[in-house]
């Protein structure tokens, strides 16, 4: 199942560099208040922004083989730290998909062998801090969170739970009832359908990126599942672990050592992660949904990874074709045809398997066919025609101010050095990345539209009411597939 984030514990998104919504609505509020001041949002001026800073955080490795990664910060008297590991629910296996994210619940409510889950909530609650476990697509975490005066005893429970996991059985069944619930309700909200089943389709449906979790899939994982899961990833060698905050870092240094010095289990090294072996499967799939006024729809196909050198130029490209509300989707599907409230485009890259092209909104069900029709019209254009010099300078300016944003606070900059270190790129990729977006051209974007755009790949996934369409789907003269939405017992 692709396209899952992993939140660290001091709250950010441990992701590819993305553009906020706040910041659309922050702009839009100043232009609004150029207008009511009778300026024009052209005479607005703005210093340039500050330059990122890389801090240098202190590393040292245990003999056990674990990493660390400690980075002082006294703003506040707060400490914070995340193990990842290299594991995620590409490693499941066909006939359990869902252990790996099930071990990752359970490894934090089903507690230690010392103390219950519930146990180790009213000791966090009556000191104020978090300790949180989780595994995604390509990793997992178990990060903490704690006033200063509490760092040790916080670090203390974190570092069993790591250890000592005991995945109790009444949590598993609990957390399986959970999910068993949640799969029975994934039809609910269209917008949420139409997202599920491009990934699945653009990524294969049989495969770790693509698949979905089954009830029989449930049924199928046992507690001793879990536990195996568990020891085959979790071990000293096979974790890196970041610590932030208020503390001294020869202390917290010691202490570390102290902690995790005597862990000394060990396991065969982890393999890659599965590749991504999905074909192109063009062509418009239907989803029916009789209780819908409007139609959602994904429109896209593969796209590509991080450190792809034509990268910088895909994003600016996305950001003319669909990223706010100056760019050509916003312009002509909302404001002058009025088919859509929203509409977007964006060029997601993963650090070590490609993310997706991909063009997603909603429109009035009898507007469906006319809508994804302009829509492929104005992706058509950006791939034949130079894009303007206007055009290139906001998406470049908007690419650069969202990236500065992902490093305005010491936190988040260590959040992706340890991320580039956990993929294996290289220290100064930001800044690779901040002078490449710099250096793209109005020829560049026209070049990396013209190849990598692939209007004869593109999976277009449409979830609504066809009896309200205005025009069928099969006027666009594409092939038309049916989805069956049925889940299976």
């Amino acid at each position: 199942m692709n396209n899952g984030t992993t939140s660290f514990p001091w709250r950010t998104q441990w992701c590819v560099p993305r553009r906020h919504s706040w910041r659309r609505l922050w702009a839009a509020a100043i232009l609004l208040s150029a207008a009511a001041f009778g300026q024009s949002y052209k005479d607005l001026k703005f210093p340039p922004l500050p330059p990122v800073k890389i801090p240098q955080p202190e590393t040292f490795t245990l003999p056990n083989g674990m990493k660390f990664f400690l980075l002082e910060n006294h703003e506040l008297p707060l400490v914070s730290g995340v193990a990842l590991i290299r594991t995620g629910n590409l490693f499941d296996p066909s006939d359990k998909k869902g252990l790996a994210g099930l071990t990752g619940t359970i490894l934090r409510s089903g507690g230690t062998k010392a103390k219950t889950g519930d146990d180790i909530d009213r000791d966090l609650e009556n000191v104020a801090a978090s300790v949180e476990s989780s595994i995604g697509e390509s990793s997992g975490t178990v990060g903490f969170s704690a006033l200063k005066e509490n760092t040790a005893a916080v670090m203390a429970i974190w570092r069993d739970l790591l250890e000592h996991p005991e995945f109790r059985q009444e949590k598993i069944d609990l957390t399986k009832t959970q999910i068993h619930s949640a799969i029975a309700r994934r039809n609910d909200e269209p917008s949420e359908i139409a997202s599920r089943e491009f990934s699945s389709i653009v990524y294969g449906r049989d495969t770790p990126y693509g698949w979905e979790v089954e009830h029989a899939d449930l049924n199928n994982i046992q507690r001793q599942d879990l536990v195996d899961f568990y020891k085959r990833y979790y071990f000293p060698a096979n974790l890196m672990v970041g610590v932030y905050g208020d503390f001294n870092t020869a202390e917290m240094k010691r202490n570390l050592t102290e902690l995790f010095s005597p862990w000394t289990y060990t396991q065969r090294p982890v393999p890659k992660f599965p590749p991504v072996t999905a074909k192109a499967a063009p062509g418009i799939y239907l989803a029916e949904k009789a209780d819908v006024a409007q139609t959602f729809f994904e429109i896209g196909h593969l796209g590509g990874l991080l450190r792809d050198k034509d990268y910088p130029a895909l994003e600016v490209a996305a950001q003319i074709l669909g990223s706010g509300f100056t760019s050509r989707l916003m312009r002509k599907v909302r404001t002058e045809l009025g088919y859509a409230y929203s509409i977007g485009a964006s060029w997601s890259a993963g650090y070590d398997n490609p993310g997706v092209f991909e063009i997603s909104g909603s429109t009035k069900s009898k507007s469906t066919a006319e809508t994804i029709r302009v829509t492929l019209d104005e992706l058509e254009k950006l791939r034949t025609a130079e894009v303007t010099a206007e055009e290139l300078k906001t998406a470049k300016d908007s690419v650069l101010n969202s990236f500065v944003f992902n490093f305005d606070r010491p936190s988040k900059t260590l959040n992706r050095l340890l991320s580039y270190e956990y993929y294996g790129y290289p220290k100064d990729f930001i800044f690779q990345y901040q002078t490449a977006v710099q250096n793209v051209t109005r020829a560049d974007v026209l070049r990396v539209a013209g190849q990598y755009f692939k209007p004869q790949n593109l999976t277009i996934v449409a979830v609504g009411n066809p009896t309200d369409f205005g025009i069928p789907l099969t006027a666009l003269k594409v092939p038309v597939q049916k989805i069956d939405l049925t889940i299976k017992k």
